[in-house]
């Protein structure tokens, strides 16, 4: 079977339809953004990042590394462009009803999308493109600026960033369900910890407890680091003994419709040591000021001052305490639209959603470090994976 009959197939047969939500919760979404196109004056929108995309069309796969494009334009139904593996799981999971692929493993992307911007008669307008997002390739780019010279291209990397952080009543629901799937890993997670264990029996309790649980394939892979490994940031399992005097780091988080609810966990094995058992607690009182500090309306900048004096002892330069959180898809559960740091003068406001993982990870050291994933509300802050941050310490 040649490509065209694959596709022609894929297009014709009948798909159940699965989304995650109504699809007048999509259009909404959809004139969010052009709200915002307006302001930016922008004429058409190619949406390119694969977490952006899926927010505006519902599309969910873990092919994320191959092209997609939603051409989005001021007026009118948007189009759902992508390789052409891709059309069956976006006729499963998306309310876009133009979908059209392209040959996944030939290229010509470029031409394409150049012919599809010139048939909306778009090619001599304002168009915004993600610059500073992955899925835009240079090849991509130079190829629409090649084939459409009367267009003027503008960076609108965060034109979604302001309606996505604003999560939905139905958006916080599936957060709060992420949360208790992850919830049940790490209470499945903790009495499997021990002398002797790999940091892999370790990461397959997680895996399995939160798929049986629920969620779907993760964003971010769980991440359990041991021993030496336990200081370096993002090291993960790998075979590793876990010995007495080791601390195990664990930052993981359930999916479900993509949305995840995160959790950064620290285990000692055996009595930990004194410098273990103050970073533990230092980290503990950070994350009980940021909380309290969460009011809407306050600025970003505002609470993260408030943590940074709180751990001026410690770390006396100021650090990042959070990102924002949610829909995600891989490698990563992090939006990468807003994060909680001083400078940000961003204001807080109901149904903004954050993972705020602090921690003392330095090589050659133990690493500790804790975490929520939290919800902006009407009054201050909900702790969405509410458990014992405390240090968790097993006999050796």
């Amino acid at each position: 079977m040649d490509n065209d009959q694959f596709y022609k197939i894929r297009t014709s047969s009948p798909a159940s339809k699965e989304l995650a939500f109504p699809e007048a919760e999509f259009r909404h979404r959809v004139e969010e953004v052009r709200k915002v196109m307006d302001e930016e004056g922008l004429d058409a929108f190619l949406i390119t990042y694969p977490p952006n995309l899926s927010y505006l069309s519902g599309y969910q796969s873990f092919g994320s590394c191959w092209y997609m494009c939603i051409i989005l334009p001021r007026e009118g139904e948007p189009i759902l462009h992508m390789a052409h593996l891709e059309v069956g799981p976006a006729l499963l999971t998306s309310w876009v009803s133009d979908i059209r692929g392209v040959r996944w493993a030939e290229g010509g992307e470029a031409d394409r999308l150049v012919g599809i911007v010139k048939e909306r008669k778009l090619e001599g307008k304002r168009i915004g493109v993600e610059l500073k997002r992955p899925g835009l390739t240079i090849d991509l780019y130079e190829g629409l600026k090649r084939g459409l010279p009367g267009a003027t291209f503008v960076d609108a990397s965060e034109v979604i960033a302001q309606p996505r952080m604003i999560k939905s009543s139905a958006e916080l629901d599936y957060m709060r369900q992420a949360a208790r799937i992850t919830k049940k890993g790490l209470d499945a997670v903790l009495p499997v910890i021990k002398p002797g264990v790999t940091d892999n029996q370790i990461a397959a309790t997680l895996y399995e407890t939160m798929v049986r649980e629920g969620s779907e394939f993760f964003s971010t892979q769980p991440i359990v680091a041991a021993g030496h490994r336990s200081g370096i940031v993002h090291a993960t399992f790998k075979r590793t003994p876990l010995q007495r005097g080791d601390t195990v780091i664990l930052e993981f988080g359930a999916a479900y419709q993509r949305y995840t609810s995160a959790i950064y966990h620290t285990v000692a094995i055996g009595k930990p040591s004194s410098g273990v058992e103050k970073q533990a607690k230092v980290i503990n009182e950070a994350l009980n000021v940021l909380f309290r500090a969460v009011k809407p309306g306050r600025t970003i900048h505002d609470v993260a001052r408030e943590v940074s004096i709180s751990l001026k002892e410690v770390w006396p330069e100021p650090s990042v305490y959070g990102y924002s959180i949610g829909s995600g898809a891989p490698p990563t559960w992090c939006e990468d639209l807003c994060y909680i740091r001083e400078g940000n003068e961003l204001e807080l406001k109901p149904g903004m959603t954050f993972h705020s993982p602090i921690g003392e990870l330095v090589p050659g050291t133990p690493g500790v470090g804790f975490s929520e994933t939290w919800a902006v509300t009407e009054t201050g802050c909900e702790i969405l994976t509410l458990h014992d941050t405390t240090l968790t310490v097993v006999d050796a």
